[in-house]
């Protein structure tokens, strides 16, 4: 009897180790699965993402190629007569104003502020000239405006970069 104790006793170990080692492994396989689910959804949001930022890129693109047009048109004009500077000022305020509203849709905020310094720049060179705070010709002072052209066109090349990765 003894031994028929022991059999059913060790059979029930057995049985209940095989038990434990099969429910390990399940709990095993679901975080292997979830870990793999999480995985393929990071995947695919960012899959997204890239598809969504390539889709605007071109759009985006000429926005700001037109916007940086017209700004270099200011500057040139700056290199010109300061007759001429005054003479030209509204229509390329306009053209200014204009291709910034179209920047501002296409975003993202880095390059709308951008393109807005640059505008204030101008609005702020050309008030200054006009008040009489500037006395000598506008040439000497077009760096200000080159300078936030520039960096209106850094900040563009940078948002053309962007690939969607999460920072």
């Amino acid at each position: 009897m003894d031994s028929g104790i022991a059999a059913v006793l060790g059979a029930a170990i057995g049985g209940g180790l095989t038990g434990l080692t099969a429910f390990g492994t399940g709990l095993f396989g679901l975080r292997t699965a979830r870990l793999q689910l999480n995985s393929q959804e990071s995947e695919a949001a960012r899959q997204r993402r890239f598809e969504s930022l390539q889709e605007r890129r071109g759009p985006r693109s000429q926005a700001y190629a037109e916007f940086i047009a017209a700004g270099q048109e200011v500057v040139d004009v700056l290199h010109g007569s300061e007759e001429g500077f005054y003479e030209q000022y509204e229509t390329l305020q306009s053209a200014i104003r204009k291709r910034r509203a179209v920047v501002a849709i296409a975003g993202p905020e880095a390059v709308v502020k951008a393109a807005g310094e640059f505008a204030n720049e101008f609005r702020s060179l050309r008030n200054e000239l006009v008040h009489g705070r500037i006395r000598d010709h506008p040439f000497h002072h077009m760096r200000r405006c080159e300078e936030r052209l520039e960096a209106f066109a850094k900040a563009a090349r940078t948002a053309l970069e962007d690939e969607g990765h999460q920072v």
